[in-house]
Parts: structure tokens; C-alpha cells; sequence
């Protein structure tokens, strides 16, 4: 790398030139950069936004525009050797305000034949999940949104039992 000829010397000069030009593109996508003391430029429009920002909180906007429109998929639940059901659980203080979770309908699952078969166990299979939570300030009438995590289940799998051998 550190070869004394002239046309390496150039070589390398032009790699490390194109490198800051790309770094420096990609710094200007991203975003204003702040200025001294960390403060950004703002207009008369979002300066109330820096200073709830400055007390902890995050104006959240959502665009409806901006989601995926959902498509028609199979159901899976009655079709799975393991078949399960949802239950719904509605909380206006979150967002979403409703979840689903899925519940096991059998312990065992079912063999080519559609009987349930003791020999295999029907498990949850469990998802980490996030949600926002509404929750009213203490000094204001305003409200924020706090982050809460969950474990939940979305669906069931057939699996082998876990057998332990006593000594």
C-alpha cells in the first residue's frame, strides 16, 4: 500500500478524493447538519417542535398514504397441521389500538387422516412486537406516546416433545 512510485501516489490521491466526495454526497442526503451547540436551523413553523424535542418528545406523524395496501393471502390457520384461532384485544391508549394474538386450538396436531395425533405437541410461535402507548403529561393537558415492547403469539407450529431422561 505504501509504494513510492508516482502513478500509486496520483492512484491513491484520486481514491481518497472520489471517497470524500461520496461521503460528502451522502452527508447532504441525510439531512441538515446542526450547527455549533447542536441546534438545528429551523423556520417559525417548527420551532415549537425543537422545543418539545428538547423535553424528551418526538412529534409523531403518520400518512396514511404511505402504507402498504394490503393483498388477499391464504388463510393459514385452518390449513396447518397445527391449527390455531385469534383472539383480539382492543386499547384505545395504544397504537395500534387493536392486536391479535393466536391461540392453539389442539396439544397434539393432525396426522394425514385429519385426527389428532398425541405423539407431536402444538406450539405458539412468539413474536417480539412494538407498540406505542398514549399516555397524558403530567404538567400539560398534552400527550405523548411511550414505547412498550411485547411478546406475542402469531401462529402455531407442530413440534416434537421435549422428553427429559430422569437418572
Amino acid at each position: 500500500m505504501f509504494l513510492t512510485s508516482t502513478s500509486n501516489k496520483v492512484t491513491a490521491a484520486c481514491v481518497v478524493a472520489m471517497m470524500m466526495m461520496m461521503m460528502m454526497m451522502m452527508m447532504s442526503e441525510a439531512g441538515p447538519m446542526p450547527k455549533a451547540g447542536g441546534q438545528l436551523k429551523h423556520s417559525a413553523r417548527t420551532r415549537n417542535k425543537t422545543h418539545d424535542a428538547a423535553a424528551g418528545m418526538v412529534p409523531l406523524q403518520l400518512d396514511p398514504k404511505s402504507l402498504v395496501p394490503t393483498t388477499t393471502i391464504r388463510s393459514l390457520e385452518n390449513s396447518s397441521i397445527s391449527p390455531w384461532t385469534y383472539t383480539e384485544s382492543r386499547d384505545a391508549s395504544l397504537l395500534p389500538p387493536m392486536l391479535s394474538e393466536a391461540r392453539c386450538l389442539l396439544q397434539g396436531c393432525l396426522n394425514l387422516e385429519g385426527v389428532e395425533d398425541q405423539s407431536l405437541e402444538s406450539r405458539p410461535i412468539m413474536h417480539h412486537v412494538f407498540m406505542l402507548r398514549r399516555v397524558k403529561s403530567a404538567a400539560a393537558e398534552n400527550y405523548h406516546y411511550k414505547l412498550e415492547s411485547r411478546v406475542i403469539a402469531v401462529g402455531c407450529t407442530c413440534v416434537r416433545p421435549t422428553v427429559q431422561h430422569q437418572q
